[in-house]
């Protein structure tokens, strides 16, 4: 005698059932009559499977999602895969008032009509929608071979049914436990983000990030019951379904432990169990996406560097905090933080910690590099070749400037950068190139001044508008002081201007 094979019936409860319509003790003793092995049977070996379906003349089901199939270390249905670890095999659960349901309009003899769901074996549903209710686990098997042995263990439930049902208290069932039976069971569902992802891992990693948002970033999985398991699924789906942008700022808010403490950034230290999970206790490939996502959030949003190998991978720098760019360009803290303030990167009225006070790595790099080739003031004199005096007008008429313009007011000695010091003398070399032009009408721009008796401000003023276009620099001289401009064009140019005035 045969039972029909449901559609969202496991196949070991198939034949568990087959076994109880035709009298036997147990579903291992109805295999072995029939020349099968149960086991092989529940892990849907193909020519197991094939043999007991045209048994039951029902070989059209060979390919039923309960059906299953299995390899080392997982289980798949239709489409979806699942880890042993994600399966309640040994330990089954079931609705009981499904079960009286059952046995009130089924076909079949009595014990073999109750059948167990295949959306009872995964661990992340944990209630029944049509009745509201936790699933109540069945009786360990006792006097019988298999824990597979699903119509067995009803039958042992029987015995103490009141309590049975009794442990199948009222519950709300969750969007997360219907997406989880409705992929397993290949029914169609709007499509979101975790169906990119396997059915154990979108399982898991919604229950953890669940979990986090719910009993804190270090929760220890043992911990948690029943009833928590089901909130941390429900709590992490409304954050998984919604997408990457919605896990990205559940990353983000875990990052307070990063900034309401003091110490050095850390994968663990931030998102405790999550990294945990994908760091240390599995490499699955199939968690890679979520990996990339964590590290671009915090690479976008914490000053994490090469040095910091989150799930083993340096990290391209976004942010430098006041800490790391000290660390690795060797500057006192203190010193760097008066510069950062004077150069306007950070406020120079914060008081957040070092390791805190963020620039863009960029904007922090290049200063800093700036700032470290910069040179002194009698440096800077002698690489321009200029005099005191002549250099304290180039620097008040704003030719050259300093590194950091207000130094006086930051308390901060004056330093000046390699390329705006070149950038001048570039421009000192556009106008007056390289000559052999000599003679007494010829003299320096300090002299020019005291010939024409005006300002050394107003001779370089003519320069660099083009107005004196004999002026050259001598031959193997370079810089201010070897720039020679023609007296009488000079005269000139100050009475045009006298004249226009």
């Amino acid at each position: 005698m045969a039972v029909d094979f449901k559609e969202d019936e496991s196949f070991a409860s198939f034949v568990s059932r087959v076994a109880a319509a035709n009298g036997t003790r147990s579903a291992q003793t109805f295999c072995q009559h029939m020349g099968l092995r149960f086991q092989a049977l529940v892990d849907g070996d193909p020519t197991s499977v094939t043999r007991m379906l045209g048994l039951c003349r029902q070989s059209d089901k060979a390919f039923a999602v309960g059906v299953g199939g299995r390899d080392e270390r997982t289980y798949r249905f239709g489409t979806e895969t699942l880890l042993r670890s994600n399966l309640s095999r040994r330990h089954l659960r079931a609705c009981p008032r499904c079960l009286e349901e059952d046995e009130a309009v089924g076909a079949g003899p009595t014990g073999s009509r109750a059948y167990g769901r295949l959306a009872w074996l995964p661990t992340f549903i944990r209630t029944c929608p049509e009745h509201r209710t936790y699933l109540a686990p069945l009786p360990d098997p006792v006097q019988f071979g298999s824990p597979h042995d699903f119509a067995a263990r009803v039958r042992l439930a029987r015995r103490s049914w009141d309590a049975f049902r009794d442990a199948a208290t009222p519950a709300a069932p969750s969007d997360f436990e219907r997406y989880i039976a409705n992929r397993l069971l290949g029914r169609r569902h709007p499509p979101i983000w975790l169906d990119e992802f396997p059915l154990y891992a979108a399982g898991k990693l919604t229950e953890t990030v669940g979990a986090i948002v719910n009993q804190g970033r270090n929760f220890i999985t043992g911990h948690l019951t029943n009833a928590e398991w089901l909130e941390a699924g429900r709590t992490g789906f409304e954050i998984t379904s919604a997408g990457p942008a919605a896990f990205a700022d559940f990353l983000r808010s875990l990052h307070d432990k990063f900034w309401d403490g003091d110490g050095d950034f850390g994968g663990r230290l931030i998102y405790g169990r999550l990294y945990e999970m994908l760091a240390h206790e599995n490499e699955d490939p199939a968690y890679d996406p979520i990996r990339i996502l964590i590290r671009e959030t915090a690479v976008a949003s914490l000053p994490v560097g090469p040095d910091h190998r989150l799930f083993g991978v340096p990290s391209p720098r976004r942010w430098h905090s006041v800490h790391s760019a000290t660390k690795e360009f060797g500057l006192h803290h203190k010193t760097a933080r008066k510069m950062l303030a004077a150069a306007r990167l950070i406020p120079s009225d914060d008081e957040t910690a070092n390791s805190r006070t963020l620039v863009d790595a960029g904007e922090m790099e290049a200063f800093i590099r700036r700032w470290q080739s910069s040179l002194k003031t009698d440096a800077a004199r002698e690489r321009v070749n200029i005099g005191r005096s002549s250099w304290e007008i180039v620097l008040k008429e704003g030719y050259v400037k300093p590194l950091i313009e207000n130094y006086k007011e930051h308390g901060v000695a004056p330093l000046f950068p390699v390329d705006e010091l070149d950038r001048f003398l570039a421009r000192l070399e556009a106008v007056a190139p390289a000559g052999t032009t000599s003679g007494a009408n010829f003299v320096s721009l300090p002299s020019a001044a005291k010939r024409v008796s005006t300002r050394l401000a107003q001779i370089l003023e003519f320069l660099f508008e083009g107005r004196l276009d004999s002026a050259y620099t001598e031959p193997g001289a370079r810089g201010f002081e070897a720039v020679r401009v023609s007296v009488p064009e000079t005269i000139l140019a100050w009475n045009t201007r006298q004249y226009q005035k």
